[in-house]
């Protein structure tokens, strides 16, 4: 008798063997996704941050559009 039998007192199938070396497996690489996935969106929160500053100061110097104007080939 294997040691899932012993715990789960059942015949384990397919699906959760693959689900267990799953957790186990991919554990550490699901926590750098994560960790990789929360510094992105901070680093995105920072841009947007940032950008709204840059449109309140250009608007208060009274620059009126505060996107930037596409350059004219050859210019």
């Amino acid at each position: 008798m294997g040691l899932v039998q012993l715990v789960h007192g059942e015949r384990p199938s397919v699906g959760r063997a693959l689900r267990a070396l799953d957790e186990r497996l991919l554990a550490g690489g699901r926590r750098t996704a994560l960790e990789n996935a929360r510094s992105a969106v901070r680093e995105d929160e920072e841009r947007a941050a940032a950008h709204r500053e840059a449109v309140r100061v250009l608007r208060a110097v009274g620059a009126g559009d505060p996107s930037p104007a596409l350059p004219t080939p050859g210019a």
